[in-house]
């Protein structure tokens, strides 16, 4: 007797919080009072709370591109276990009134609750006159924005024509209380281990702790740069090699990196207490040039000496000549750019949970014209190699895609190992038509209702059974229906994947660079790759292929029993897997 499918139960709450800046703790719309009323609710309606949020650095209600906790929350949206969408107020969701109304009309579609947390700020938005509440409250939401961002800017036009900087101070710098740079004490303290403490400087994490100021770190990088020796990428690695930090937008130590160098470079001016009143990225590049600026001997923080000879190096190393040198040529797509991974920088952001250590490979040429995937600028983990040829890596991408293809005689049983994982069906063998057995069971249950329907109007059974005897039949019917329609799902998407797999891999060898950089687009999602061994050492596709790698790993499990030299072994659950036992492919 097949076991009956459990219905899949709306007991999620997708629950929201979203703050703009925190000014203090005592703020009525700070995340922890946002996390207080809305876990009240879900206590209240017995919901499961998932929590998103958005509450670090500026996060917009105007706008959802930097809102990552909620683009992450809408693509929960659809999903049947959730039954609600719970906020603290409606503007925590969004301060534009079309976007409201969009929202409303979404939850509507996939039946899901519109709840507000707050006290005195709940909405029925299932009535006429709730939904006109919702509307005029973003239209003010939207208006209270504006004029906020109104406000702001006339605030940083009128400090910024008293001389007064804005924003976060250059690096190795904070404000006084007239809002004048000058050095900083912070700095952090370097360990035996090689990693850093923002411990206070009177206060040693170890023994042995060397304390490396942010202060001395910029003038340093700035004294380096103005000898015209090294470029960026050179400065960051002789500064790592010697232990220095940088500080993050947080006021957390890090390594440094290339990009780090240049931030410290393009802000010589502002460290000469020069203060522009338009973006750095909005200004020409002769707006930075030494003749064109006066320095406030008064407000600089470094020597005016160094500061001008960083400025006329820039120049020299930034602009270039106007003689003709030759037709630029057309750049090259390289297909795996952006989607690798360096393995060492991947282990560390796992030892220490941080993912911005995570580097990924970009495409290259070298000064001999060959294609190569180099490794991010300034920065050391470990690696001894710092780039591979290109044809070697896209050949190992070719050789993994060749794995996870499916023989035709393979399909069959692929099939067979992922409907038998969903525990809605037991099975026999591998030649069971589920699709007969459902409409045979489907027209049995609809005889029985057929039967208990004449029972009841010849008078032989009560109303209160037949109803009964109706329900049982109704819930059986419905029970197999979905269970083929699953069924055929499951199949349609492995059909799919294995369809996707096989073209790819196909391809891949004779493609060129920009359909490979299609294909590699569509299915990969990112690959860890060794430049010391020339290895793929783990791997993701698409979410949509979940099923399909997750069943090709157990199938590969299945033929190991029957072929002991299997050429590739999976370790990892669902598709956080990854192939183990591919011979390296010998460098050029």
């Amino acid at each position: 007797m097949p076991r009956k499918k459990k219905q899949t139960e709306r007991t999620t709450a997708l629950c929201y919080v979203r703050q703009s800046q925190t000014i203090d703790e005592s703020d009525t719309n700070s995340p922890e009072r946002q996390r207080a009323n809305i876990q009240v609710m879900c206590d209240q309606q017995g919901w499961i709370p998932e929590w998103y949020e958005d509450a670090e650095g500026h996060k917009s209600g105007r706008s959802v591109k930097n809102r990552q906790g909620w683009l992450a929350l809408e693509k929960r949206l659809s999903d049947k276990d959730v039954i609600a969408l719970v906020a603290n107020d409606l503007s925590r969701l969004h301060r534009k009134g079309w976007r409201i109304g969009n929202l409303l009309d979404l939850v509507d579609g996939y039946g899901i609750h519109l709840v507000l947390a707050a006290p005195n700020k709940q909405i029925d938005f299932s009535s006429p006159q709730g939904r006109a509440v919702a509307q005029l409250s973003a239209i003010f939401d939207e208006w209270y924005a504006e004029d906020i961002s109104q406000r702001a800017k006339d605030s940083v036009s009128y400090r910024k024509n008293r001389g007064i900087t804005i924003g976060i101070p250059p690096f190795g710098t904070k404000r006084d209380e007239t809002g004048q740079l000058t050095p900083s004490e912070k700095g952090a303290w370097l360990l035996s281990d090689g990693l850093f403490s923002d411990a206070p400087p009177d206060q040693p994490p170890q023994p042995d702790a060397i304390w490396r100021p942010y202060f001395a770190c910029a003038r340093l990088i700035l004294e380096t740069y103005s000898t015209n020796k090294y470029g960026f990428e050179k400065i960051a690695y002789k500064l790592r090699e010697e232990g220095w930090a940088f500080r993050d937008r947080y006021d957390k130590p890090r390594p440094i990196h290339a990009e780090d160098i240049r931030r410290v470079v393009s802000n010589w001016a502002e460290y000469g207490g020069v203060v522009f009143g338009n973006r750095a990225r909005e200004r020409d590049l002769m707006e930075y040039h030494p003749d064109n600026i006066d320095l406030d001997s008064d407000k600089a923080v470094f020597p005016i000496s160094l500061l001008y000879a960083v400025g006329e190096t820039r120049i020299k190393r930034t602009i270039r000549s106007n003689k003709d040198h030759g037709i630029t040529k057309k750049a090259f797509p390289y297909p795996l750019a952006g989607m690798v991974r360096c393995a060492h920088c991947e282990k560390l952001a796992h030892e220490q949970s941080n993912n911005k250590l995570r580097s990924k490979l970009t495409g290259k040429k070298n000064s001999k014209g060959r294609r190569r995937y180099r490794h991010k600028t300034g920065v050391t983990c470990g690696c001894t190699n710092r780039s591979v040829m290109a044809q070697v890596l896209e050949d190992e991408v070719g050789r993994l895609l060749e794995l996870l293809t499916v023989r035709d005689d393979q399909v069959g049983k692929l099939n067979h190992l992922a409907l038998s994982a969903n525990n809605f069906i037991d099975y026999d063998g591998d030649n069971r038509n589920l699709e007969a057995e459902c409409r045979a069971n489907v027209a049995k249950a609809q005889k029985r209702l057929q039967a208990a329907k004449m029972l009841f109007l010849d008078g032989d059974l009560s109303r209160e059974e037949y109803l009964l005897r109706k329900e049982q039949a109704e819930r059986e019917i419905d029970l197999w229906e979905s269970q083929a329609l699953e069924e055929k799902e499951i199949v349609i998407e492995l059909a799919a994947c294995v369809h996707a797999i096989d073209k790819i891999s196909k391809l891949w060898k004779s493609g060129d660079a920009q359909d490979k950089q299609g294909m590699a687009k569509n299915i990969i999602d990112y690959i860890v790759f060794d430049l010391d061994t020339h290895r793929i050492t783990d791997f993701r596709l698409k979410p949509w292929a979940d099923r399909f790698i997750t069943v090709r790993s157990k199938l590969y499990e299945d033929d190991s029993v029957v072929n002991k030299n299997s050429p590739i072994e999976f370790i990892g659950e669902g598709n956080d897997v990854a192939p183990t036992g591919l011979e390296p492919v010998s460098p050029p």
